[in-house]
């Protein structure tokens, strides 16, 4: 196979399992900062947090996915 150009990968989603989503805290991970809500996954008191972060070819999902990760880890300005 011949080599050729391949961009980065953008995110186009990530999940934030239950036990991460107790980690983190249910209030930030329930309200990130973005322009999509977050999709509860799993059950009530154990959920699970799906964020929708682009269509996977614009630079609109790199930006997403850098706001995001600060607000779980707590390390947001």
């Amino acid at each position: 196979m011949a080599p050729r150009f391949a961009r980065p990968p953008i995110p186009f989603g990530f999940a934030l399992g239950a036990a991460e989503v107790a980690e983190a805290g249910t209030d930030l991970a329930a309200r990130p900062p973005l322009s999509t809500a977050a999709l509860r996954l799993g059950a009530k008191a154990a959920p699970g947090y799906y964020y929708p972060l682009g269509d996977g070819e614009s630079a609109q999902g790199r930006a997403a996915f850098e706001t995001l990760l600060p607000q779980l880890r707590g390390t947001a300005a």
